[in-house]
């Protein structure tokens, strides 16, 4: 990972902890973005877990810059011991060009997780598969033109596309039966917690046997244009 990149993903965390009206959740929120229990950053920095959870709970007061810092670096640190996919997925994210070509239509992080279930019933969905994981927690969503994707981007291009997320929901619009972006995520190692269709007629047997192997729920959103479906989706706040 060059140094650059992992220190522009940095800025971004820091940044984000020390702006927020409650550093102490986000700083949790980071954390369980990168899928580290406290027990394991708290054994990283030489600290007793406690510490970490006083912090995240606000019984500790708001954290300096040093702390926010040797948090972040420890974040990052632990991420590339386990093979570096999360800090891989948000450069992904951050790649402006994707956003230039109007390909990546909508993105955005909450600053507190939903469940599946609240996300899908906001965008006005019908669950298709895999029901029982509606209680599974996404932490924000990427919306992608995904007729455009194909149309402009290069194969490699198009497969980093899929791969970049972190614990949250794909949207895909103009994506006719639904097979083309399936079949994208299952050759990533890296998946969403939650994919949504949005302007399809009949959803392709693949994509929902696709769905089903990878355990990941598949859904279709009734909302009837795309510009109402970016407006519900900015509005979207997590309670």
């Amino acid at each position: 990972m060059q140094s650059s990149v992992r220190e522009r993903l940095a800025r971004r965390i820091a940044g984000e902890i020390a702006l927020s009206d409650h550093p102490g959740q986000t700083m949790r929120l980071w954390r369980e973005r990168f899928r580290l229990p406290q027990i394991e950053l708290a054994d990283y920095l030489g600290i007793s877990p406690s510490v970490i959870s006083d912090y995240e709970s606000g019984r500790r007061k708001s954290p300096g810059t040093s702390t926010i810092r040797r948090f972040v670096m420890a974040l990052l640190a632990l991420d590339e011991r386990n093979g570096g996919q999360v800090i891989a997925a948000y450069v992904r994210l951050m790649d402006v060009s994707l956003v230039d070509l109007n390909i990546v239509l909508a993105m955005s992080d909450f600053h507190s997780s939903m469940t599946i279930r609240e996300f899908c019933t906001r965008l006005k969905c019908n669950v298709l598969t895999c029901k029982e994981l509606l209680e599974r927690e996404i932490y924000g969503y990427t919306l992608v033109d995904v007729e455009r994707a194909v149309r402009e981007l290069s194969s490699e291009a198009f497969l980093k596309l899929f791969g970049a997320t972190t614990e949250r929901c794909l949207v895909f619009s103009k994506a006719n039966t639904g097979r083309a972006p399936m079949i994208a995520i299952k050759s990533q190692e890296f998946k969403p917690t939650l994919v949504i269709l949005h302007g399809v007629g009949t959803v392709d047997r693949l994509a929902l046997d696709l769905s089903e192997q990878m355990r990941i729920p598949l859904a279709v959103s009734k909302i009837g244009s795309i510009d109402s479906l970016i407006k519900e989706l900015r509005a979207i706040t997590p309670s």
